[in-house]
């Protein structure tokens, strides 16, 4: 995954989400502007990451849970946004994934 960009503003740090992916959000979600809750946005962005980088590697949410010795309701708990994974927990599925540490998803095509 590429490196977040952070701000912080009084102390307290945010996640900088471009603008097009913010705005494609609210147009999917059908929800009336300002009303995206980031932190779903990110966890969700996150497992479908996390989903994409399994399917490269050709693997089953079983096998990939056995390979990092996790249950597969976690992974699909995690690659649906619904836990909140960390860091750590990222690099250990592209280790596994066989995936460099720098690994980005391939971007999804708009439909026409």
């Amino acid at each position: 995954m590429s490196e977040t960009q952070t701000i912080r503003i009084a102390g307290t740090e945010y996640v900088v989400v471009p603008k097009a992916d913010y705005l494609r959000l609210q147009r999917v979600a059908g929800v009336p502007p300002g009303s995206v809750d980031a932190l779903e946005y990110a966890d969700a962005s996150i497992g479908r990451a996390l989903r994409a980088a399994r399917q490269t590697a050709r693997l089953t949410q079983t096998e990939l849970a056995r390979r990092l010795g996790k249950s597969q309701p976690l992974i699909a708990g995690a690659e649906s946004g619904r836990v909140q994974v960390s860091g750590r927990y990222v690099a250990a599925v592209l280790k596994a994934c066989g995936l460099p540490k720098d690994w980005t998803p391939p971007k999804r095509r708009r439909r026409p």
